[in-house]
């Protein structure tokens, strides 16, 4: 069950055989074209973070996934310039993209080519410059390798195995969570039907695994999806897949969620409970205007 940890989305491979759009970033906001309903790719060489305004989530313009160092984007409908901001994780630089959605017809389709950007300085893919790649160093070959595998694996002992068995892991240890209230980590039918609470939170090599329990307060069964985790990782697994109607037994499962930050620095404004609860309230406060 939890053999295999689900990569979100993985293309890097077969991006390298399609001809791409390369832009190198000058602090000037990058335009991108979209066509309503398609998906475009942009890739950053590196872990980013997407930020969206409240308008843009709850106006359901447009679809974002991030996954290793590339972000989807497919517009749900045309809309004039919308402008999101894209966080490189490693260094915290920013880059602005400005979105138009176009109609689709022939021209636009023709237009979907995968985009990569760089900045100024960059002449590599990856995030680095030459200078950096030559200077890098060799990580240290006592310092034991942590996979995001053994990181679960050992999450779920310590949750469900028997005291005894517990061992410990050398490179794993605990750390704080740094979140204290329930949150809503889902987009999709599970945002307004689940409830979320991390529990745990372990730290291995360059990955931080946070534990949370997914409970259903629904009176429906529920089918859990990671393309609907509305937060950026690396890995994750669910310990079940599906969720039984609250107040039957199977109504909750633990998801494992592995990223190279701790949870409380990849949460977005919208995690968290009160912003998603003010903004149904305003959203609900204009529909009766």
């Amino acid at each position: 069950m939890l053999r295999i940890i689900l990569a979100t989305i993985s293309i890097a491979v077969s991006m390298s055989a399609v001809a791409k759009e390369i832009i190198h970033y000058k602090n000037v906001p990058v335009l991108i074209t979209l066509t309503e309903g398609e998906e475009r790719s942009i890739e950053f060489g590196d872990h980013v973070q997407v930020g969206m305004t409240k308008g843009q989530q709850e106006g359901d313009l447009f679809r974002v996934q991030s996954a290793q160092g590339f972000v989807h984007i497919r517009p749900n409908k045309t809309f004039p310039t919308q402008r999101i901001q894209i966080k490189r994780l490693t260094d915290g630089r920013v880059v602005l993209i400005d979105l138009i959605s176009e109609a689709k017809d022939e021209a636009s389709l023709a237009n979907l080519e995968p985009v990569q950007i760089l900045l100024a300085e960059e002449n590599v893919a990856g995030g680095q410059t030459i200078a950096t790649i030559e200077e890098g160093s060799t990580p240290s070959s006592d310092a034991p390798v942590i996979t995001p595998v053994e990181l679960v694996r050992f999450a779920a002992q310590r949750l469900y195995g028997p005291t005894r068995l517990h061992k410990e892991v050398r490179g794993i240890s605990d750390t704080p969570l740094g979140v204290e209230s329930n949150i809503r980590i889902f987009k999709g039918e599970a945002k307004y039907k689940t409830v979320s609470t991390p529990v745990i939170a372990y730290r291995g090599g360059a990955y931080y695994l946070a534990g949370i329990y997914v409970k259903n307060t629904s009176a429906e069964r529920i089918q859990l999806d990671y393309l609907d985790l509305n937060l950026p990782f690396d890995f994750a697994t669910f310990q079940h897949h599906t969720l039984e109607s609250n107040g039957v037994p199977g109504d909750a499962t633990m998801l494992y969620l592995v990223s190279n930050e701790p949870l409380k620095n990849i949460l977005q404004p919208w995690t968290y409970y009160h912003d998603v609860r003010e903004a149904e309230r305003a959203r609900l406060a204009e529909l009766e205007k």
